[in-house]
């Protein structure tokens, strides 16, 4: 594959702040790494307030981003990202759905007014049907896989998961974390990481520790109650996801959580509910379902005082299963394989 030119459509922007900017950045380097040539392309006008406000962001953003691939080195690959990828023309083109942004308003996002909501499903879900169209179709979990069937009627050609550096995300020693973080050890917490989002379950966090004797630890977000460790780089959040008693994650809507891999990786307790690849790790370890919840706070509290008390080989066997299937190695090889034979098609 080498000498070969791809170029990645996204959003762009700090891959520690969101999934589809992080799996942008892995997937920079998975193709860096084969010896492909790569670059990522990021919309570079932005439509003007009337155009949004009747739900033509999406469609003018993803204009703008097709114009940005670069003429003069067109490349043997476009690789593009949610709203982004309706006017890609002319060349081999893959597109991903982290998700559908229908189901994300509907099932996440419940609070939104309703002319909001309306402009997320029409604008958005337009333009990510749009994207799909002419293109070899990847989804990054089962369940995205199938919202792409049943709002767009499009099908989805393969579903490749996000992957997790297994060697960094690792188990490690708790008593060394703890003391990191200046945690006691007669203390049960309980790590939430991610944006204060309703659709994450922020509202949830701090009423159901309370209620079940946690005290709340808060990477990335401010959340009144929760003792804030800011933004951590890799490396720290390998620690906080060693020293906590169980990572709260009640999300209301999730394609494939980085934050969920991550702490799986690291033997951590994942308090979290039954939405997106959670589905797919229930499948190969169904005894994990004893820390699946809904989101509500009595069934939160309910998955905490689980977690105490949970067979340590159900989060063992969640642990050995994301090692095996979404490690880099796995994630790198899947990516290579299907991009050499979208270009040879």
């Amino acid at each position: 594959m080498s000498g070969k030119h791809v170029a990645i459509v996204s959003i762009g922007g700090d891959p520690s702040k969101g999934g589809v900017e992080r799996f942008t950045s892995l997937l920079e380097n998975v193709f860096t790494e084969a010896g492909w040539q790569c670059s990522v392309v990021s919309p570079t006008e932005w439509p003007s307030r009337t155009l949004s406000r009747i739900g033509a962001e999406p469609l003018c953003l993803a204009r703008s981003a097709a114009r940005a691939i670069p003429r003069d080195n067109p490349p043997d690959l476009v690789i593009s990202n949610g709203t982004l990828g309706a006017f890609v023309k002319n060349v081999s083109h893959i597109h991903v759905y982290h998700g559908t942004m229908v189901a994300h308003t509907l099932r996440g996002d419940k609070g939104l007014v309703l002319r909001e909501r309306a402009r997320r499903v029409f604008g958005h879900g337009l333009a990510e049907a749009l994207a799909g169209r002419g293109a070899v179709r990847v989804a990054v979990s089962q369940t995205a896989a199938a919202e792409v069937a049943r709002y767009y009627r499009l099908r989805v050609h393969q579903v490749i998961p996000n992957g997790v550096d297994t060697r960094l995300f690792a188990p490690r020693d708790r008593a060394r974390a703890r003391a990191r973080f200046g945690l006691r050890d007669d203390t049960s917490y309980a790590l939430f990481v991610g944006r204060a989002e309703t659709r994450k379950g922020a509202d949830l966090l701090r009423p159901a520790c309370e209620r079940a004797g946690w005290k709340l630890l808060v990477a990335g977000a401010e959340i009144e109650g929760g003792k804030g460790l800011g933004v951590l780089v890799h490396e720290e959040l390998a620690d906080a996801y060693a020293a906590t008693d169980a990572v709260l994650f009640p999300t209301r809507y999730e394609a494939c959580s980085f934050v969920i891999l991550e702490a799986l990786a690291c033997g951590a307790p994942v308090v979290t509910t039954e939405v997106g690849w959670t589905r797919t790790l229930l499948e190969h370890v169904p005894e994990y379902r004893a820390l699946i919840v809904r989101p509500s706070v009595d069934s939160v509290v309910a998955g905490l005082r689980a977690a105490t008390a949970v067979d340590r080989s159900i989060v063992a066997r969640a642990h050995e299963w994301v090692v095996a299937d979404n490690d880099l190695e796995s994630f790198a090889a899947r990516w290579r394989e299907l991009a050499e034979r979208t270009v040879r098609a």
